[in-house]
């Protein structure tokens, strides 16, 4: 391993600066710490492009192993506590959709947090992938990828453009279901597979076209006086729903 105690080292703040949505765009880098998050992506075939810990490391792939002091391990990290491994991995996205299974669609999903805890259950309820449709948060965005808990690694990731993501809603073989305020029908339903789950931004919900492309149209009762739900909690509560038999 080499050893790495200055921040200043470019290696490292190539590492750093993937922070940054820009800089992981040009690299198409992004960095997960934590030795179960790196064990997630072992487990999934994944490989990275550099391995940084305090301690030796086995190797892994044809991953740079730096071994980095404490006080570095915390400059790259973005958590309080530095956790004792950070890897760096190229960014992958899924080339196209599979009509197969569960399906989720997010359209216009902004929060990063939201998006990585809905990542995580969507591969906790065996979902087949995710599609981000129109102007998304970045996946790949440090608060996304913690709250994934490592599922970033498992899930398939599909990045849409509106007016194909329309399309593939009028054309999907099995059912297409969007969550909706004004939906009559309640979400607790029987789901026909193919199932693709269509989702809108946590303020503005579903956009008329995508709402108006959907099949169906369902809605979550709510009896308290809650406005909305959070979108991770709905997506969750969408998707075990529609697996369970």
């Amino acid at each position: 391993m080499r050893s790495v105690t200055s921040a200043s080292n470019p290696t490292i703040k190539l590492i750093r600066s993937l922070a940054e949505k820009k800089h992981r765009q040009e690299h198409q880098l992004f960095v997960a710490e934590g030795p179960d998050v790196l064990a997630r992506a072992r487990a999934e075939g994944w490989e990275p492009v550099y391995l940084l810990s305090p301690a030796e490391v086995p190797p892994w792939g044809a991953a740079l192993r730096l071994r980095a002091d404490e006080r570095v391990m915390g400059q790259v990290s973005s958590q309080n506590n530095p956790p004792s491994l950070i890897g760096v991995f190229r960014q992958r996205f899924a080339q196209s959709v599979r009509p197969e299974g569960l399906w989720l669609a997010l359209e216009e999903m902004r929060d990063p947090g939201n998006l990585g805890t809905i990542i995580r259950t969507a591969d906790a309820a065996g979902a087949a992938g995710i599609i981000l449709a129109g102007n998304c948060c970045d996946p790949y965005a440090p608060d996304c990828v913690r709250a994934t808990m490592g599922s970033i690694f498992a899930m398939p990731i599909v990045k849409m453009e509106k007016t194909p993501f329309l399309d593939l809603l009028r054309g999907w073989p099995g059912e297409t279901v969007g969550t909706h305020l004004k939906a009559t029908e309640s979400y607790r339903r029987a789901y026909a597979f193919p199932t693709l789950i269509v989702m809108g931004s946590e303020g503005a919900g579903l956009s008329i076209a995508a709402a108006q492309a959907c099949a169906t149209l369902v809605r979550i009762p709510m009896k308290g006086g809650a406005e909305s739900l959070n979108v991770a909690i709905a997506a969750g509560l969408m998707l075990f729903e529609a697996q369970r038999l």
